[in-house]
């Protein structure tokens, strides 16, 4: 059976590609993205809806990088390129982790972090296993 890691990568990594080249593409037929009759009240909601989910794995993100310019650097590639950088930022980390490790363990910055329970809340329910690495 294959692992969710080894799916994850491929999906992950063929949706980052699927965007970039669909913009691409898009920029190269239509032009760009920053003409006047393209500003309509439908824009505006993208765009929120766009910088919300942009804030929202921001976090994420600040939270799994331990260095001040790690965090800028893909801050700064997410609020650029959207979705094509989420994609290979979460393609990036399941590269990082074994084909058989649990895939919701790409989530942590602490790798070695389980859940022994269903539980969420309670962080009394995490415990941090040796894997010997």
């Amino acid at each position: 059976m294959v692992s969710a890691v080894l799916i994850g990568r491929f999906v992950f990594v063929a949706l980052g590609f699927a965007t970039a080249i669909t913009v691409l593409y898009t920029c190269l037929t239509d032009g760009t993205p920053f003409r006047s009759e393209l500003l309509v009240p439908w824009m505006t909601a993208t765009l929120i809806d766009f910088y919300v989910n942009v804030f929202a794995i921001a976090v994420w993100v600040w939270y799994k990088e331990s260095s001040w310019a790690s965090r800028i650097i893909w801050t700064i590639l997410l609020i650029s390129f959207g979705s094509i950088t989420t994609c290979w930022y979460i393609a990036l980390e399941l590269f990082k982790m074994l084909p058989d490790d649990p895939v919701y363990l790409v989530l942590f910055k602490d790798r070695q972090l389980k859940w022994t329970s269903s539980s969420v809340l309670d962080s009394s329910e995490f415990i941090a296993v040796d894997s010997g690495q």
